[in-house]
């Protein structure tokens, strides 16, 4: 499954003693109880995931005993919640990147942190605490072009989105064209380093073991390296595809939703940060303390998103496109009657080799020696929040200007 959830569960092993299997069983059912999958994926995902199988009636005897259900307003420690901490909760997340988010987005944010409320409370709580965002979210109807896709890994769409380029912060990502699933969000200094890139797909490929039967981005040269490894996978000179970026629809839409829900926060915060005088993007200094003071928040961020986004539920459309979860859509795709996977396996012999030509750039320089000095000399941590990165931005922003 993806990173966020390795880090929170393990399999458990077949020598652990049955304490820890219970605590393991417990923090996996609660995984994908408070992500919104349905009681059968839940059932499908233990099994075919971590070998784990129980019956329907034993799902729901374990979830009446972690305080866990669909009705009802619960949290993580089975203690009924009032509004006044959900509408508190709300106004924290609608005071930073998540202000651009809907109703839905929102909802689900509480539902992964474990607040259960009828989405209805949310939208008009949102209504009330946010009328001018709640307005300008209103949706309008695209025509689209029709999009084919058998199933999960038939093709991988990979591009990188340079909005918040302006500020030092170059964003890749790349969608499983049939679950949407978001595979990769990295934050790095640049898009246009094959080398990068191709560390990007290859991390993936490790993760899956294999590859997808086509690839598919635009005709920068900086996805030369990711498309000739896939090409070596498939001893397929069309295993990879170049597109123009209109027609790399899959992705090109992803940034659509991206930039609508969230970065449009970052640039507007970092446009404030310019008008107050605080940030000059033509100085190298102040934007290498941006980058420094940022770059971590950011990609906490951007995982957040990631996580968010393949456990939202995608309704039906008119579009010849397949409902759920992407994470659902994604690990079982029987489950709504897709082909099955098509992920071609990769033997490590062969990812071991291609590894051998990317190219590791260290990213460290003298200013960020001088960052790391200044802040450890003021006692300060590393920040965790946008918050936190502001004002330690502002701290060593003065330091650095006056010498000290």
């Amino acid at each position: 499954m993806s990173t966020n959830e390795d880090s929170i569960v393990e399999e458990s092993s077949s020598d652990d003693s049955s304490s820890e299997t219970e605590v393991d069983e417990e923090a996996l059912i609660k995984y994908y109880f408070q992500r919104g999958f349905s009681y059968e994926e839940i059932l499908l995902l233990l099994k075919k995931h971590h070998n784990h199988e129980m019956s329907y009636s034993t799902l729901l005897r374990r979830l009446k005993a972690y305080g866990l259900g669909r009705r009802g307003f619960f949290t993580k420690d089975d203690s009924n919640i009032s509004i006044q901490m959900v509408r508190q909760r709300v106004s924290e997340i609608i005071d930073g990147p998540g202000s651009s988010g809907g109703y839905r987005t929102i909802w689900h944010t509480l539902e992964m942190e474990g607040l259960r409320v009828p989405r209805i409370i949310v939208q008009d709580m949102l209504k009330e605490l946010d009328p001018e965002g709640t307005q300008l979210r209103k949706a309008h109807r695209l025509k689209r072009r029709s999009y084919a896709n058998r199933g999960p890994n038939d093709a991988w769409h990979m591009d990188g989105y340079d909005k918040l380029k302006l500020f030092g912060f170059a964003i890749h990502g790349a969608i499983d064209g049939f679950s949407r699933k978001i595979l990769w969000l990295e934050v790095a200094r640049s898009n246009s380093s094959p080398d990068s890139i191709a560390t990007y797909y290859l991390n993936t490929v490790k993760e899956l073991e294999g590859c997808p039967v086509r690839l598919i981005t635009d005709l920068g040269t900086e996805n030369g390296l990711a498309a000739s490894m896939q090409c070596y996978f498939h001893d397929n000179p069309d295993a990879h595809r170049y597109v123009s970026s209109p027609r790399n629809q899959r992705i090109e839409g992803w940034w659509s939703f991206y930039s609508r829900n969230r970065s449009t926060w970052w640039r507007n915060y970092f446009k404030d940060l310019e008008s107050e005088g605080v940030l000059n993007s033509a100085s190298e200094l102040h934007m290498e303390c941006l980058w420094y003071c940022y770059a971590l928040v950011l990609q906490n961020d951007l995982n957040n998103v990631k996580e968010h986004w393949n456990s939202h539920r995608i309704r039906k459309s008119r579009h010849n496109t397949a409902s759920g979860r992407p994470d659902s859509l994604f690990y079982l795709p029987e489950h709504h009657g897709a082909v099955g996977n098509l992920l071609l396996k990769v033997p490590k012999s062969e990812v071991d080799y291609v590894s051998e030509h990317i190219v590791q750039m260290d990213s460290s320089n003298e200013y960020y020696d001088y960052f790391e000095y200044a802040r450890r000399s003021l006692g300060l941590n590393l920040p965790n929040n946008w918050q936190e990165a502001d004002r330690l931005y502002r701290k060593l922003a003065v330091i650095s200007e006056n010498g000290i």
